[in-house]
């Protein structure tokens, strides 16, 4: 594993005591018999996924990378069939397919594949950290690229499959390892959250009339910021006849009754850095403790509902007629996942009756 990686020795040296201290930590968790993954092992020992990563610079074979991350990107179609991941404190997204070739414009990234199973919208000026990980596994090596934010947190991962091009991959590593392997991750402070207008403050009639007004979905973001407020800010905000919410138990029978009855779907899910898209028909949706779960060949999502605190049907106007959304949310106010109906102009009659139903008496909230 190392040779394939070409690894120096000083490559593997841990700069710090507070790294060489981490590593331990580590092992001592997972020697105790606490199976966590490793991005909730980080929150336990309380560092970022980063930093642990970069700490098991041996154990677990990792290069950094440099910071183009735009060109990083732009060579991701090489790499052939393999699966990306994108998750958030309550959702994980994992798409299987091959990375079509990315356009960069800037500080944002746009991948959109003709099938539509990998398919992203990039914040790259919020990307900081990358790294190639080779990692051992029951059957071998598991080898992946995985970038994380100024806090450490995880924004985009790409693991390799048994189809997947390995020479581009090795090719990748080698274009873009970074000179310095040891010095410090340098984390940033999380951004302030933006200020937001109280309801009281808030010219409603304004705001639900300007809603009214939306021709793109795209606008809405746009209009968020001109009255100051958030998302779900909105949502109380403009009127039942625009967004309602209801209990988020009900996305089960949501995905469910998609399944059944072949009602194709886009599901959202994003974070500071990345938002992924699944678009298409499910199959198979099944419970797992706190975790709802759509588990097909080339689709993954995985929710975990008890970290759901609200859920909205929204409905937004655009030219080709009303667009309507399943919006899911944390306790402080971050959007888990959304559920769209696949369409090329006007919406599927179907999705809208599905989503509508989420509003029945025995779902919908006071």
């Amino acid at each position: 594993m190392h040779t394939m990686f070409d690894i120096q020795p000083e490559d593997t040296a841990l700069a710090t005591p507070f790294l060489t201290e981490l590593v331990h930590k580590y092992q001592a968790l997972q020697e105790d018999g606490t199976a966590l993954r490793r991005r909730d092992a980080a929150y336990a020992l309380g560092v970022s996924e980063a930093e642990l990563i970069d700490a098991q610079a041996d154990e677990l074979c990792r290069i950094r990378l440099d910071d183009r991350f735009g060109e990083q990107i732009e060579t991701f179609h090489r790499l052939g069939y393999l699966m990306t991941l994108t998750r958030n404190d309550a959702a994980v997204h994992e798409r299987k397919g091959s990375y079509p070739k990315a356009k960069i414009n800037g500080p944002m990234g746009l991948v959109i594949s003709k099938e539509r199973k990998i398919d992203l919208r990039i914040i790259v000026g919020r990307w900081r950290f990358g790294f190639a990980v080779a990692e051992p596994v029951k059957n071998g090596v598991r080898y992946s690229l995985q970038f994380f934010d100024g806090q450490g947190n995880a924004v985009q991962k790409i693991f390799l499959q048994p189809e997947s091009d390995a020479d581009a991959y090795f090719a990748l590593v080698s274009e873009f390892r970074a000179d310095d392997q040891t010095a410090p991750l340098a984390l940033e402070e999380a951004p302030a959250a933006e200020p937001r207008t109280a309801d009281a403050d808030v010219d409603a009639a304004a705001l639900a009339a300007e809603w009214d007004e939306i021709t793109d979905v795209h606008q809405f973001m746009g209009m968020l910021k001109r009255h100051g407020v958030s998302r779900q800010q909105a949502f109380r905000l403009a009127g039942f006849e625009r967004a309602q919410p209801f209990d988020p138990a009900g996305v089960t029978a949501l995905l469910e009754q998609a399944a059944a009855g072949g009602v194709p779907i886009m599901c959202f899910v994003g974070n500071r850095g990345n938002i992924q898209i699944h678009s298409g028909a499910i199959s198979r949706v099944k419970t797992m403790g706190p975790w709802l779960n759509v588990l097909d060949p080339e689709f993954n999502l995985h929710l975990q509902m008890d970290k759901v605190s609200a859920a909205w049907v929204v409905r937004k106007p655009s030219k080709d007629g009303t667009i309507t959304s399943i919006e899911l949310y944390l306790e402080n106010g971050d959007t888990a996942a959304q559920f769209f109906g696949v369409r090329t102009r006007e919406e599927d009659p179907a999705w809208r009756e599905l989503a509508e139903s989420m509003l029945d008496p025995e779902r919908a909230c006071a």
